[in-house]
Parts: structure tokens; sequence; C-alpha cells
């Protein structure tokens, strides 16, 4: 691959139906961003195309477009023409190669193996080729052939997860070994980490640390230190075996005077008393580790927010957009939705030219959405809920609501909130220590936080509240049936590993799976009200939502409808998307979706599409709705009418995708129009009666 100033030139193809129908049935949705922005880290993008029926996929539009990518479309006319999509990309890849012979890396993303000849004939004219699909859509022919493969669950899972096992990838401390050999025998040791890396991607392209649970390269290569030596040179790392790296002169370390664990790392590992007096740290060395304990605290709060999608934007822009969302919204005549207005204020920035604006547009809409200051049609908070335009707070109270989020999260993730510690994140150091022990105040009269020591944290009164939630009625009560597992401690620890057991059973136990997610859940209970440090209670919530996912699923395949039933609608109840659980939970909704809507054909022994884990939950609805069993559409009717009770924005998000196959329907004709708009009419007229019954609540 040829080395040029600003890295490789890449032709980026996507068979966007291909990916993001799999994206969608495993997560929600297709994060373009994520996979763009691991392709702009290889070298510079010059060309972007994406193929797809743009009528079905239009709410991906603005995030193409935002992205620089090209959209070429192909109608759908059934499934006769699936292959069009993948001939046309073949072929405008392989005239890439004779027209721009200065492009070095083609990208194909998508997981289809028709796509096998195609990398085959890029590698035979010299270019390097990456893949990108999900491991559940992925032929494995494809993944072999690429130069390299990259799995999409690693770019838009939070938390880096050993999936290796799944994907019956070669075992990574052979293919360490493999590489380290073959670059001794060349001479090449000390080598480069990124040329070992390479070496390694050619014994098997679909090699990436994150398939293994490792978060970079060089937490791969920590975790083998009998295989592997590290030396950092400058700002470059080298890798030698241990052999060789003993064979080098290594200069000693600098001797330092010993002195006893500080009394302030001590109290902060769990350990009491001072200090021995005769090894005693100085002030000064006091201080300093007082300074460097003040900043790692800093450093904690900005990466949990990040991690938990909580991008800290400056004050400045923060007012600044907030004051231009409410602009906006009460300056239309129409009712408009978060996911309106943010399009609306991208639009405007874009014009704008104000980048700092636009690109902090999505991180407030998150903060909205969490502040509980908006007023939503139907009392469920939801990006495509209307927002009451005549109930809007002014722009001071949304402000201090929006900052308030920021502090109710960590508190929710069993982070001590310090206010001289958080001030200087959300505001100047001036103004933030009294603005931010203000808001704390607020939390406080409100029964959200308790003050502890010179700081806040969770109150234990919300976890009652939580629990007592009418739709988790059936979980809380098997909760509180459950004991946690004898000789274990009571600690987050422990939950995380029963948590863990969980999963891994997922696949082949539900019953086992359940009992270690319901015992993870009484744990972490039990740990938040003790109160153990770092116990959180979003993992409380993620625990609960895991156990009820499985609960559900079991009695679905077990033909226990009745019972799954609730099970799902607890799960529904957690998959708020104001709630601090939902980055997590996302991925599950459409799944869980479609199984429960499938409850309304299988209770009755009729027939229901196959596959349904892998199916949108909207083309679910339409089928079963439609059922040729009138009982079938009546049985639906009624889990619907009970599901936007517990979760209007659910119902919404059915509503909004059935929608927009009204324009495609049109264009192909037949009677798919017509059962589309059936069941359009109905989730409408159902939406409708949720926001009179809201606003009869309200009054």
């Amino acid at each position: 691959m040829e080395t040029r100033p600003n890295g490789p030139q890449i032709a980026v193809f996507i068979d966007f139906e291909n990916v993001a129908t799999s994206a969608e049935a495993n997560f929600g949705d297709f994060d373009v961003t994520a996979v763009m922005d691991l392709l702009r880290t290889r070298g510079r993008l010059l060309i972007k195309r994406a193929y797809g029926d743009w009528g079905r996929f239009h709410r991906y539009r603005r995030a193409m477009l935002e992205n620089g990518v090209d959209l070429f479309q192909l109608y759908s006319m059934g499934v006769q023409q699936k292959n069009r999509a993948d001939v046309r990309l073949a072929i405008d890849a392989l005239e890439t190669v004779f027209t721009r012979p200065s492009i070095d890396v083609y990208a194909i993303i998508s997981g289809d193996s028709d796509f096998t000849e195609l990398i085959h004939k890029l590698r035979d004219h010299g270019k390097y080729t990456i893949g990108i699909g999900l491991r559940s859509a992925t032929s494995d022919l494809l993944r072999r052939a690429c130069d390299e493969f990259i799995f999409y669950e690693t770019l838009v899972i939070e938390e880096a997860v050993d999936i290796s096992d799944e994907l019956q990838l070669p075992d990574p401390r052979d293919l360490l070994r493999r590489a380290l050999s073959a670059a001794e025998q060349k001479g090449d040791l000390p080598i480069f980490a990124g040329r070992l890396k390479q070496m390694i991607l050619n014994l098997d392209s679909s090699f990436n640390e994150a398939n293994y649970g490792y978060p970079q390269f060089r937490a791969f290569l920590e975790a083998y230190p009998d295989l592997v030596a590290l030396e950092e040179q400058g700002l470059q790392l080298f890798v030698s075996t241990p052999k060789t790296a003993s064979s080098q002169p290594v200069m000693p370390p600098p001797l330092v005077k010993p002195t006893a664990e500080p009394t302030a790392q001590r109290s902060v590992a769990g350990a009491t008393g001072p200090a021995p007096a005769a090894t005693a740290p100085s002030t000064a060395a006091n201080l300093t580790l007082a300074a460097r304990s003040q900043s790692d605290l800093c450093q904690r709060y900005r990466g949990f927010l990040r991690e938990a999608g909580l991008r800290i934007v400056d004050v400045a822009t923060r007012q600044r957009v907030l004051a231009d969302f409410l602009a906006t919204i009460q300056g239309r005549p129409e009712p408009l939705s978060l996911n309106d207005c943010a399009d609306l204020l991208k639009d405007r920035y874009d014009a704008e030219n104000a980048l700092t604006q636009k690109v902090a547009v999505p991180e407030l809409m998150r903060l909205l959405i969490m502040s509980e200051a908006l007023p939503f049609a139907g009392g469920h908070a939801s990006s495509d809920a209307p927002i009451q335009v005549a109930e809007l707070p002014e722009l001071d109270r949304l402000s201090a609501a929006c900052d308030r989020v920021y502090i109710w999260r960590l508190a929710e993730g069993g982070l001590p909130i310090e206010v001289s510690q958080l001030a200087p994140l959300l505001y100047d150091a001036d103004t933030g220590v009294a603005r931010v022990t203000a808001l704390c105040q607020e939390l406080t009269k409100e029964g959200k936080l308790i003050a502890q020591g010179d700081g806040y944290a969770l109150a234990p009164g919300q976890i009652t509240r939580f629990l007592q939630r009418p739709a988790l009625a059936l979980p809380a009560s098997d909760l509180a049936r459950t004991a946690p597992p004898a000789n274990e401690p009571i600690t987050p620890h422990t939950a995380e590993n029963l948590f863990r057991e969980g999963s891994e059973l997922r696949q082949k136990d539900f019953a086992g799976s359940a009992q270690r997610y319901l015992q993870a859940a009484r744990v972490q209970l039990d740990a938040l009200r003790i109160p153990q440090t770092r116990a959180g209670f979003d993992d409380l919530k993620w625990y609960l939502a895991s156990y009820c996912s499985v609960k559900a699923g079991h009695a679905f395949v077990t033909g226990s409808y009745a019972e799954a039933v609730p099970y799902y609608l607890a799960f529904f109840g957690l998959a708020q998307e104001a709630d601090c659980v939902w980055p997590r939970i996302q991925r599950l909704v459409n799944p869980m979706a479609s199984y429960f809507y499938a409850i309304a054909g299988k209770q009755l022994n009729e027939t229901v599409p196959s596959n349904l884990g892998r199916s949108l939950a909207h083309q679910v609805a339409l089928r079963i709705h439609n059922h040729d069993n009138p009982q079938v559409a009546e049985a639906w009717e009624s889990l619907m009418g009970r599901l936007a009770e517990v979760n209007l924005g659910i119902v919404r998000q059915t509503y909004r995708e059935i929608a927009d196959q009204i324009s495609p329907l049109t264009q192909a004709g037949g009677d798919g129009l017509a059962r589309a708009e059936r069941t359009r009419a109905f989730l409408a007229n159902l939406i409708a009666q949720q926001e009179k019954k809201d606003g009869k609540r309200e009054a």
C-alpha cells in the first residue's frame, strides 16, 4: 500500500440495505458516523457511496449527507430485486479501479458473501481491502477474503467484550506468537507495534483486539507478558520478546526513597487508620496527592459521562443551542418533536457555518429528553413525541434542568458528587461552585439526592420509588423473593460476576441465565442499600432489564404467552428513552418488540413471521395486524393498547417506520399499501387516544 503524506486514499462502498437492516435488528439503529469515523483514521476518504432504497431509509439521509456520503437510489420492487445493489456496487468499485488508480484502499460495508469475488478481484489489482459488517450477518467467506475485517459491534458497544468464541476466531495467543516468530526470523525485533498488528492481520484478516475484549492493541499486548516485552521510544511503541529484550542493556530505574502508603490513597482503597508516623508523607506530598486525587475525580466524571453518552458541552454553547431551540419551537405554528428541532437547528448552523453549535445539537437533545423539563404529548418523553409549546419553561429554568442531568447521571452511576470537582467541568471557576451547589440542593429537596459528608449521593428513596412502578410489579416481586448467593460478598463486583455468568448462559440456558441476572440485581440492590462504594443505580436497572428480557423470551419459547406479556411490558417500562439505561437497552428494543407483537398470533396457534429476532418490528406489526385471522389483529391491537400505557415511544417508533413505507409502497402498487395504511391509521388513533388520556390526567 502506497505511503502518502495524508495517509492512503480510500474508496468506501456501502451495501446499505444489508448492513442497516442487520444493525436495526440488533441495535435498533445503524450508526454510520461510527463507521465513517473509523475509516477516517485510516486515511483520506475520497469516494463515499451508499446504495439502497432511500424511500425506505430516508431517516438516515441526514447522517449520510453529514458524513459526505453520496446516495445512490435503487428502488425496491420485491425480493427478486435484492441483488441489484450488489451488482451496481461491484460494477462501480471495479470501474473505480481503472479510472482512479490512485485509490489505495477499498472499504466494502456489507456482510454479503456475494462480494467475496469482488474482494478477490480488488486484491488481484493490488488494492488493500477492508470489510465491515455485523458478526451475525457476515459470511465467513467474505471475512476471510478481506485484508482486514472489522465487526460493526466493536464500533458501537460501550464496553469491550470478548466475542471471539461466538465468532470461532483463532486463538489470539497463537496469532501473536506466530507473528513474533516471523518477525524474529527476519531480524525485525524490536518491531513497531503497528507493523506487528499488520503481520497479525496478514495471518487472519478478521483480527481486531476489540473482538477479544481489549479496547486498544497495547492492552492486548500487555495481556501476554510472557510473550512480549514493550518499549516506548519517543511517542512510538515497540515490541520484542522477553529473551530479545533481556539481551539489550537496560538502564536501572532511579532510586526512590521508600515511603508508606499515603493516608488519602488508603482511604480510597477502603483501608482505615493513619499512616505510621515514622514514614508519613510530608505536607507538600499530601498537597500533591490531594491535587492528584481531585484531578482523578474530575477525569472520572468526564470519562463516565462520555461513556454514558453525555459528552460535556461547554456552558456558552449549551446556552446558545438551548436559546435557539426555544426560538425554533416557539416560532412554528405546528407542534415539533425533538427530532424535528434537531434537524432545523442543524440546517441553521450549516447555513451559519457554526460548526461548534452543530456538533453540540445531539448532546443537547439528549440532555433535553432526560431533563424532565419538557412537556411531551402523551406524557412519555421520546424524540418523536410532539412538544407542547404552551407549557415550555423559560431559558434559565430549561438550562438549569439540563445541567442537573449531568449531576443526576453521576449519582445514578454511583459516583460521589463533590461540588468543587464537578463545578469546573460544568461552569467557569468563579461561579461554578455556587451554581452546582444550588442544583444539588434542588435535587435534594426533590428527594433525589442526600447530603453525604462534603458532597451528595443518591437518595435511597429513589430506589424504593423505582421498584414501586406499576409496570415493574412482577419483576420487583421476583426480586424481593430472591436471596443473594450464599458465601458471596455483597459488592458491585459480585453483581458484575453474576451478570457476566447470566450473559454467558443466555444463548443456551434461559432459566439459568434469568436466575443469574436476578441474583445480580438482588446483590446490586443490597449493595445500594448498604450503601457500597461504586454501587450504581443504573446497573440495577440494567440487570433487571436483562432479567425481564430473558424471562419474557423463556416464556415465549415454552408457549407460556400469558406469563410472557407482563415481562415484556416490564422490559418496555424500563426501555424509556429518557432513562439512564436507554443507551444499553436500545439495541434490544427491536427484537423484543418483534416477539411481543408475534404473541397475538402465537397464542391463537396461527402462523407468524419466522426469524423474529432478526425481523424489523414494524414489519412484524404489519404482518400480524393484517393476518388472515381477524382475531389475531384484535389480539395485536389489545397488546398495543397495553404497550401504549407503558411506553408510548415504542408505539410512536412503530408508527413512524410504517408511515415511512407509504411512499415506496405507493410507487410499487399492490395491496401492500392498503395494509400499511390500515395499520398506520390504527396506530395514529391509538397515539391520539393516549395523548388525550394524558391531557385529562394533567387537567
